[in-house]
């Protein structure tokens, strides 16, 4: 994905996450390191903020397990109730989510699954068209 590419695919992610309620911070850092977009809600005053961390990976057919392992421990530190991976195409949509099942599949407190997600950026932006 180019920068051009890159940028577009930012902006309108910005916009959905506004037409959804959210606030939308993009490149922010909220404590573990740079988040490359994050929607925040408060829908209520008594109930903790929601917070979703996006990071659109690289336009390669097999993204890095460390890219993954890094960008998801950045969320979690930075108190992110989810992870979003925005992929390219089918290829690395079906990269992502094979890293994921495999790290969650060694076990431990955290369940990968339910907390990391991918998705091709044309699902995402597709429910909002």
């Amino acid at each position: 994905m180019d920068m051009k590419d890159f940028e577009s695919l930012r902006n309108e992610c910005k916009a959905v996450g506004r037409t959804l309620k959210f606030e939308v911070q993009s490149a922010v850092d909220i404590g573990a390191g740079e988040i490359d977009l994050v929607w925040t809600k408060k829908d209520h005053p008594n109930l903790p903020t929601f917070k979703l961390g996006f990071f659109f990976c690289p336009a390669e057919d097999e993204v890095s397990l460390d890219y993954i392992t890094q960008s998801t421990a950045k969320a979690i530190l930075s108190v992110c109730d989810k992870v979003v991976f925005v992929v390219a195409d089918e290829a690395a949509l079906k990269s992502v989510k094979g890293k994921i099942a495999a790290l969650d599949s060694i076990g431990g407190i955290l369940q990968l699954k339910k907390y990391a997600h991918a998705v091709k950026s044309e699902e995402l932006l597709g429910g909002m068209r």
